[in-house]
Formats: structure tokens, sequence, C-alpha cells
């Protein structure tokens, strides 16, 4: 026997007011995890920046030493005495690295954690870290530059100029591990030491411009594709910016135009 109309409305109008219900359940949901995500993910955005921005401040500082230097030829810090870090213009220089690696340091330490990593900026900083770390543009052997980012760091912090040349002096460990990057930077008379240290510093813009595009902490300088010999810009052209930093489009500014 067929049920009665109004039974099939009254079931018909339940299960409309259950379905809206569900409906309006899931809807909060869906709204809910949408914030959610949308927090999380300027919560990662602040902690970026707030992780790296002592790192592109030392990149900054290290990236415009190296270009005043090209721009002379790196005459300033030819050096012939016994002790070249009594000169104070080789000194800085020498800083400036210990400086930025000692904050590399620190980035890979706790810099960038999962949260930092999982944004657009941490994950291409992770990239530009691996480059300069690669066997052909970096300075010296990674261990070694390991060791001097980490004998500069003092209560998690890196060192400042006059503590650093203090430990240097007092500190044989230090000098041991300094000493690789002091004879590279005492080479400057050679092309071939130039021409490293030019690529090392294109790599260093390039990295300031990506991961600080508005240059909200760092300077916006112009490069200097002039001094880069043609196997120094194949090099960048082909295997720096064609295998490790494919994301950086207008690499003529550093390298000049296509070759």
């Amino acid at each position: 026997m067929p049920a009665p109309e109004w039974v099939t409305w009254v079931g018909t109008f339940l299960g409309g007011v259950v379905a809206t219900k569900v409906f309006e359940k899931l809807a909060d949901f869906f709204h809910e995890e949408i914030k959610a995500r949308r927090s999380r993910k300027l919560d990662d955005a602040d902690t970026a920046d707030r992780s790296l921005e002592p790192l592109l401040r030392s990149c900054d500082e290290l990236a415009g030493k190296l270009r005043s230097l090209a721009e002379k030829d790196f005459i300033p810090i030819h050096q012939t005495q016994q002790n070249p870090l009594d000169d104070l213009g080789f000194s800085s220089l020498i800083y400036l690295f210990v400086q930025f690696w000692s904050e590399v340091e620190i980035v890979r330490f706790k810099g960038l954690s999962t949260r930092v990593a999982r944004t657009e900026r941490g994950n291409r900083t992770q990239a530009f870290l691996r480059c300069l770390e690669s066997r052909r543009v970096r300075l010296i052997d990674r261990i070694s530059q390991r060791a001097i980012g980490e004998s500069a760091l003092t209560d998690a912090r890196t060192a400042n100029f006059v503590e650093f040349m203090k430990m240097y002096e007092q500190d044989a460990h230090v000098k041991r591990w300094v000493q690789p990057l002091i004879e590279i930077l005492s080479k400057t008379r050679e092309h071939k030491v130039r021409q490293s240290i030019l690529q090392y510093a294109v790599v260093l813009h390039a990295m300031i411009d990506t991961i600080d595009e508005d240059h909200r902490v760092t300077r916006d300088r112009p490069g200097l594709p002039n001094k880069l010999n043609i196997k120094t810009r194949r090099e960048l052209h082909f295997r720096v910016f064609g295998v490790y930093l494919k994301f950086v489009k207008a690499t003529e500014k550093y390298i000049g135009p296509p070759i």
C-alpha cells in the first residue's frame, strides 16, 4: 500500500533539511580550512622574511664590496705584506665573507625550517646556497667554508668585525680555517682567480635581486658583465643559470646579451 502523500512530503522535507545542514557544515569546514591555510601561508611568509633578512643583509654587503673591487680589477687588495690581515681593506673583505658564511650556517641550522623551506623565497634561497657551494662556483672547499661560518658564531649570532679579528689573532683553529680564504683572495693578480671571484659575485647579485625583489633590505645595483670573460659568461649562462638557477630570468643584467 503506497504511503500517504503527507508522509512522502514530510520525508522529502526532512531529507532536504538534513542535506542543507550537511551542506552548511561542509561549507563551514572548507571555509575554516581555507582561512587556516591562508593564515599558515602568511605566517610562513613572515617567518621567511625574519629568517632571511640577516642573510640578505650580509649578502648585500659582500656583493657591494666585490662590485666595488671589481670596478678597480681588485687592485686595492693586491697584497705583498707577510700578514695580509694587517691591511684594513683586505681584512674587511675577509670579514664580509666570514659574516655571510656565518649567516648561511645560521640559516642552515635554524632559519630554513620546514615552514620557511615551503615558501617560494625559502625554496629559492636553498637553490642559491646549493649553487654557491657547488664545486665550480665555490671559492674554497665546502667544509672549510662551513668551518669558517661556524667559527664566527658567538652566542648564536655572527661575531662583529672587532670580535672576529680578536678570534683570528687568539685562536689557532680560526686561523687554520680562514687560511684557504686568505690564500685565494691574495691571488687576485691572477686573471683566473679574479674570474672565479666575479662568478661568485654574480650569483650573490642574482640572489639579492631574486630573494629581495623589492630591495627592502638590499640595494639595487647594476651588473658588471664587461668584467667577465667569455668562458665565465658561458659558465654562468649554461651551468649556473641553466642548471641551478633556472628561475632567474633577467640574466642579461649580470652576464650581458646572449652568447
